[in-house]
């Protein structure tokens, strides 16, 4: 992946020789750029979702000319994947793009088969005009009429019985109060400013109780906690996958994965002019392509997930 590096001298942790001298230890730990340690976090957690999920190489985001770019002062690149059959990834993402000083983008963003009703996978971290980003969110695979204040009022029809339902079944599984404390305790990050949305955005964007988009300020502290926010998102989300058996949480053949697939497939459109939007706000006309590389095909099938 094409990303710009600290020196070497800096990463070997010795420090400039001054004139006519040699290489000494550095006498202070060598400190990362901010967009370093806001993409620093991938590689390895790509890694084991690889090795975890059985995840195999796509062409998708190279043929689109996006395994390796250059935007706004930032080099990166796209990797994608999917794991078809068991494993039930129809598609996933890595984008990372860095200046190497103060500018970045790192995500991983996972859509599941509809062999489970495991949540889809988001966790991104950017920074940028002197500020950064914290983006998670692990979105449901069914209609639970979320809304922000978690406050619901007794089911009177059929319908909202079944939202009801719904709920109680996600949070047992996976919106658990521990998930729920994780969650308030990056809310409770110094300078921390969450951008909640409307029970008509929740609806829109499919978002789950755990939804963060934090705005934090443009620190080392923040940039590792961002990081290590990430890193926790998609470790749960492994673990969620590798256990959908025992957690009986796969989706027998037939009309629930018929179901499933056609709201999946409308809920990736959705988000896909969310992020369309979001990236041409960001960088222009190039976003336009960068939106299309890292959201994937929006047919479920091209990749084989929906088999």
């Amino acid at each position: 992946m094409a990303l710009l590096s600290l020196p070497l001298v800096a990463l070997m942790g010795f420090s400039a020789p001054q004139a006519g001298g040699r290489l000494h230890a550095a006498t202070r730990p060598v400190v990362m750029s901010v967009a370093n340690t806001l993409t620093a976090w991938q590689p390895g957690t790509l890694a084991k979702l690889v090795e975890g999920l059985g995840l195999q190489p796509k062409t998708y985001a190279a043929d689109l000319g996006f395994d390796s770019f250059s935007i706004d002062g930032m080099s990166g690149a796209i990797l994608s994947y999917e794991a078809p059959g068991k494993s039930n990834v129809a598609w996933c993402s890595a984008l990372s793009m860095s200046d190497g000083a103060s500018n970045a983008r790192c995500s991983i963003t996972a859509w599941c088969g509809p062999l489970s009703d495991v949540p889809h996978l988001i966790a991104s971290a950017s920074a940028s005009n002197g500020g950064i980003n914290l983006f998670i969110d692990f979105r449901p695979r069914a209609d639970c009429a979320y809304n922000p204040s978690g406050e619901y009022e007794e089911p009177a029809s059929r319908e909202a019985f079944a939202m009801s339902g719904n709920r109680k079944d996600f949070a047992s599984a996976f919106y658990t109060d521990e998930m729920l404390a994780w969650r308030a305790s990056l809310l409770a990050l110094e300078g921390a400013v969450h951008t909640p949305l409307s029970a008509e955005g929740m609806a829109a964007q499919c978002a789950s109780p755990l939804y963060l988009d934090l705005q934090l300020p443009m620190t080392d502290a923040s940039a590792a906690a961002a990081a290590n926010a990430c890193e926790k998102a998609c470790s749960t989300w492994l673990g969620w996958m590798q256990s959908s058996t025992e957690m009986k949480r796969d989706l027998p053949a037939g009309a629930k994965q018929t179901q499933v697939y056609a709201r999946d497939t409308k809920v990736k459109a959705n988000l896909y002019g969310v992020m369309l939007g979001k990236y041409t706000a960001a960088y222009g006309e190039a976003g336009k392509g960068l939106a299309a590389a890292d959201a994937g095909p929006l047919d479920e099938a091209y990749v084989g997930g929906g088999s």
